[in-house]
């Protein structure tokens, strides 16, 4: 018994690489606006899970990680609300990481922000990318 492509803890992994599963991609586009702390940290642990797949996850969301705060009020406002379809919309099942691939030269990028830090591991493919 053979298979090309095989579903593992969420993740689709195949020759391609490896990427998020389509039904958990729905689960959080369909994800409800969060009503309380307890379901925004929910949505953010599940946001956190596939961040290697979600450029600019830190900032985009820091607006929400401020209303986990418990000494603040919980109001959901507009810049939440923005942060929240934003966060959602950045998941997409065509997001693709690559094999590691020894043939193929490494480069490594960084960035930090008052918001978060991050570091890629990246090859550079033989079209320049």
């Amino acid at each position: 018994l053979s298979t090309d492509e095989v579903d593992f803890l969420g993740f689709r992994i195949n020759a391609r690489g490896v990427q998020p599963t389509q039904d958990k991609v729905k689960a959080i586009h369909a994800a409800p606006r969060p009503t309380n702390r307890t379901e925004l940290q929910a949505f953010l642990g599940l946001v956190n899970f596939y961040s290697c797949f979600m450029p600019r996850k830190a900032s985009t969301v820091e607006p929400l990680h401020r209303l986990l705060d418990k000494k603040q009020k919980w109001i959901w406002g507009e810049q939440h609300e923005r942060a929240f379809e934003k966060a959602k919309s950045l998941l997409q099942s065509s997001s693709v990481l690559a094999h590691y691939n020894t043939n193929l030269p490494l480069q490594v990028t960084c960035d930090a922000s008052p918001y978060g830090v991050g570091a890629v591991l990246s090859h550079v493919m033989s079209d320049g990318t």
